[in-house]
């Protein structure tokens, strides 16, 4: 019974649905089909006004030529209609009744259609084009531009460390025989509120006419086309703390993004070289992954092992944080350059420093087939070869130009021994919070040959993934031995029972797991404050390193004994320096590493000169017989000075220390 009401209610509906009337279905049809042509554009939308318009002036023109004052002929009638419906003007030259009304209702008809729809559509279609202007959505077409692929936390960084650098950028561009120079920018979101957040961030430095965003995302082509891609001088790729989620999905996109730019390259022109690109991998286990990816020329900065590399060396020397932000950041001191050197083919490394008194010379980069070999701090009598470029610290590129009369001389030092740079035997660091940094620094630790570390991790992250990922970098248990504890690091109690005084060193490491970089800083400085209140309790004051991820938030830590380092910033200008001279990646590499030329603090003691009126050029001679290179001085205050005037005198003190590099054999 059931069965036979529902065929009865579906025959039902269908006979009902054939007796629809006619007339509204042909209704409903208009309207769909003038609905789609309104979808197809506002070119569409023109030419249904139009068309309104024109049946508008027909009709007006038809029924006019059916009164009892006709014109000569229907076209006549027709452009009168046209007339009173583009301009009520002529309305006051009509006569007769029937005319007078069927004018009218034209000309009404003219203010809605023609002048109400008309111009509303032009309006709306020039707002459009207005907001696609601003969005960024016009390809541009330019040559040996600057490309920076995403907006994340560093991007505001590398343009103004690009704006700083305005002589290295000079000659970058003389060698391309650019004009000058211009930062190009896809960001996912091009709006008003992104320009202004880039111009507070560049300050003085912000030059619309230097900078150009389009929209887009680097993983799809037609967007890296947009920015034309192929013709820029230099593509940065940086990575993101926070903009992908994990450090790990950070590294896929850009993987992907290396990959999308080979493929494209390869459907062009066979000859056709793609631009030297830079990007930010922070797994470094993904480095060789990232090399296959992309067939051009490629410099990879695995910033995670970079950076955990500094902050290694700062837990074993403090006060380090100042001479890297000195010689990272460009316009804030001396900093590293490298030039060519073949008028001094043919001679001693030890026999050309005299020829640059205004700088430090560092080493050399010799060429080794597509990659370059970094030499710092390598023996004096080494032979300078060709295509050897030398490597300086200095304020400005100027000051590493040899002096014109310089008369080469074989310089013949006689060693002096010196002492092993003091280490302890064992340290012990306390790390408080966990992100994708954290596995890197224990590695560090562990590359230290004279130092053995007791490392304890207090962070909300569980025991058990943490476990997993120390385990799964292979550290070595015998040089570092991590133990693992669960708790808030924003927590007085927690902090308390962790005892920090009664560790050489803290570690505050910035949080990935939240949304933003100021969230992160938000709780690092939280987690200071109460370290802070914490060791008051305590006669031991160990060393604090703070990883912090906005530059801006510097200035609340400069009422404490506290180094930071702007973990973000410090990539930033390493991939704006290494987009502008490749070779100085490998320099960077080699100089901050573990193992082989190391920057360290002397004592003065060490030299003998506590004291003593000497200069430094003389400072950089006592370094040269010990087998080191002498860079600064480490006043008593805590001041930093790089490469002071060679001849201005010093009254150093035992408590003054000198800034030397050193290699691995000689530490």
């Amino acid at each position: 019974m059931i069965d036979k009401v529902g065929v009865l209610e579906n025959l039902f509906f269908k006979l009902r649905s054939r007796t629809t009337d006619p007339f509204a279905r042909v209704k409903n049809y208009l309207k769909f089909r003038v609905e789609r042509l309104l979808l197809l554009g506002v070119h569409f939308h023109l030419l249904v006004i139009a068309s309104v318009i024109g049946l508008v002036a027909v009709g007006g023109g038809l029924l006019v030529q059916a009164t009892d004052a006709p014109f000569d002929d229907r076209e006549t009638a027709i452009w009168w209609a046209f007339l009173r419906l583009t301009d009520p003007g002529y309305l006051g030259d009509d006569e007769g009744l029937a005319r007078r009304v069927i004018s009218t209702v034209v000309t009404v008809l003219g203010y809605v259609l023609f002048m109400g729809s008309l111009i509303a559509i032009m309006t709306q279609w020039l707002n459009q084009t207005i907001r696609n202007f601003e969005r960024g959505l016009t390809p541009i077409v330019r040559r040996n531009h600057i490309l920076i692929l995403g907006w994340t936390n560093r991007t505001s960084e590398i343009v103004s460390e690009l704006m700083r650098a305005e002589e290295r950028v000079r000659r970058f561009l003389q060698l391309l025989g650019a004009r000058g120079l211009h930062v190009v920018i896809l960001s996912e979101d091009v709006s008003l509120e992104r320009t202004m957040e880039l111009r507070r961030a560049l300050g003085p430095l912000w030059n619309p006419k230097k900078i150009t965003f389009r929209s887009g995302i680097p993983l799809r082509i037609e967007h890296l086309e947009r920015v034309d891609f192929k013709n820029a001088s230099a593509i940065i790729l940086p990575g993101a703390d926070f903009a992908y989620g994990s450090a790990d999905e950070s590294d896929m996109r850009i993987i992907k993004t290396l990959m999308s730019i080979s493929n494209q390259g390869e459907k062009g022109d066979a000859k056709e070289v793609l631009p030297l690109l830079v990007t930010e991998i922070f797994d470094s286990d993904k480095v060789v992954m990232a090399k296959r990816a992309y067939r051009g020329v490629l410099e990879i900065l695995a910033s995670d092992v970079f950076i955990t590399r500094c902050m290694a060396q700062n837990v074993r020397h403090p006060g380090l944080s100042h001479v890297f932000h000195d010689i990272l950041s460009h316009g804030l001191g001396n900093e590293v350059y490298i030039r060519t050197s073949e008028q001094f083919t043919g001679f001693r490394f030890g026999d050309v420093s005299g020829a640059y008194p205004k700088a430090v010379l560092l080493g050399v980069v010799r060429p080794k087939g597509e990659a370059f070999c970094p030499m710092l701090n390598p023996p004096e009598d080494l032979i300078l070869e060709s295509e050897d470029r030398l490597v300086f610290l200095a304020e400005g590129y100027e000051n590493c130009e040899p002096l014109r009369n310089y008369q080469l001389k074989r310089v013949s030092r006689k060693f002096q021994e010196v002492p092993y740079v003091r280490e302890k035997g064992k340290r012990r660091v306390l790390i408080l919070g966990w992100n994708h940094k954290a596995v890197d620094l224990l590695k560090e630790f562990g590359r230290q040959v004279r130092e053995q570390f007791e490392v304890v991790v207090l962070s909300l992250i569980p025991s058990a993934q943490r476990e997993a990922e120390v385990a799964q970098k292979g550290i070595d248990p015998r040089r570092v031995v991590v133990t693992h504890r669960e708790g808030e690091p924003t927590s007085r109690s927690n902090l308390r029972e962790m005892d920090p005084g009664g560790y050489d060193n803290v570690v505050i490491l910035g949080s990935d797991w939240v949304e933003t970089q100021e969230e992160s800083d938000a709780r690092t400085i939280v987690v200071h404050l109460v370290l802070r209140n914490v060791l008051e309790e305590s006669t031991h004051k160990p060393e604090i390193l703070v990883d912090l991820m906005d530059a801006d938030n510097v200035a609340l830590f400069e009422d404490y004994n506290t180094e930071v380092l702007v973990t973000p910033m410090i990539a930033s200008h390493v991939l704006a320096q290494v987009a502008l001279r490749r070779e100085i990646n490998v320099v960077y590499e080699e100089l901050f590493a573990a193992g082989g030329a190391e920057i360290f603090f002397r004592r003065v003691s060490d030299y003998g000169i506590a004291g003593q009126d000497v200069s430094f050029g003389q400072i950089k001679e006592m370094a040269a017989c010990r087998g080191e290179i002498a860079l600064g001085i480490r006043l008593q205050n805590g001041g930093v000075v790089l490469n002071p005037a060679h001849d201005e005198p010093y009254m150093l003190s035992e408590s003054d220390d000198l800034i030397v590099l050193v290699r691995e054999d000689q530490s």
